[in-house]
């Protein structure tokens, strides 16, 4: 009798964990997200912008913020010195008081080491509303490989 009802009970909730696998609301935002990424609007995206074009910017003096999230053993190690950056780890992004800080009334250049957790971070920033925001592609790295003189923010 005992054997019975652990192995029903072990059953049902096995099918209940399974039920309840995942947020059915936060797929719903998730589906609604990302049914707009077709292959054809894949193809024409913006989402990326490549470094000598942030270098561009840089020399044009074209507002935007540049929005380090590097780790702050990263950025130690080698740091944007722009006017217009604005350093806040991935871990504590998503934090109000640092949503708060990003602009909304100008662009946003996320960077990290090599674009992998800026692309992460972009999409959830987009699904919060953020419009006006791009990756740098390939991040710091990017910057370290095509550096030189031509492309220097500084003239």
């Amino acid at each position: 009798m005992l054997k019975t009802v652990l192995s029903t009970t072990l059953i049902i909730s096995t099918f209940s964990l399974n039920a309840m696998a995942y947020d059915e609301t936060k797929a719903a935002q998730l589906d609604k997200f990302y049914s707009h990424v077709t292959q054809k609007n894949a193809a024409k995206s913006t989402l990326k912008i490549e470094a000598p074009e942030v270098m561009k910017m840089l020399r044009d003096k074209v507002k935007f913020t540049f929005l380090d999230i590097r780790t702050e053993g990263e950025m130690a190690v080698i740091g944007l010195k722009t006017p217009n950056r604005l350093e806040i780890p991935l871990e504590h992004l998503f934090e109000k008081k640092n949503l708060d800080r990003l602009p909304t009334d100008e662009p946003i250049v996320l960077v990290c080491h090599s674009g992998s957790r800026a692309m992460l971070a972009v999409a959830d920033l987009k699904m919060l509303g953020f419009r006006n925001i791009r990756v740098m592609k390939n991040g710091m790295v990017a910057i370290a490989v095509g550096a030189n003189v031509k492309e220097s923010p500084l003239k």
